[in-house]
């Protein structure tokens, strides 16, 4: 048998973090979809995006809701990732998930069918509006499966 000092050695030892090992933080999410988004935040701008600029606000936005940890909110509630992070091929009654909709504001409410967001770039956060999930430009048309913003680099 060793000393106290021997066995606190070897605990501490055994709690030392192992060089190799590389904590991933999954925001919540599952570990493919968490996945999906890490690899969103390292990919550029589609180059056929007309608005290019816009990309890498979305893709804040994108990670801000992961990070802040509505997504996993949302999801336990009953949203899709397409819900949060889908982006439909047309723009009349096609679909736009809330990332693409978000636009710099911040949400400070969510439920079920609905996420309440304040501020905006323009108006110092005194604004309110509304992403309606099911909602007009917010909701699946029948013959249309939004693409995920991870797949534009595919």
């Amino acid at each position: 048998m060793g000393s106290w000092r021997d066995v606190a050695a070897a605990v501490a030892q055994r709690q030392q973090p192992k060089a190799n090992t590389v904590v991933v933080e999954n925001f919540g999410l599952p570990d493919d979809l968490a996945s999906a988004l890490r690899h969103l935040e390292t990919m550029p701008a589609p180059r056929k995006l007309d608005r290019a600029t816009n990309w890498s606000g979305v893709v804040a936005d994108t990670m801000t809701i992961a990070r802040d940890r509505w997504a996993a909110k949302a999801m336990a509630l009953g949203w899709t990732p397409g819900d949060l992070f889908g982006i439909g091929l047309r723009d009349d009654w096609d679909f736009q998930g809330l990332a693409v909709w978000l636009d710099g504001r911040r949400i400070i409410m969510l439920d079920g069918n609905q996420a309440i967001v304040a501020g905006g770039p323009s108006d110092l956060g005194n604004y309110r509006s509304a992403f309606i999930r099911g909602g007009m430009r917010h909701g699946t048309h029948p013959a249309v499966t939004p693409v995920m913003l991870w797949e534009f680099g595919q």
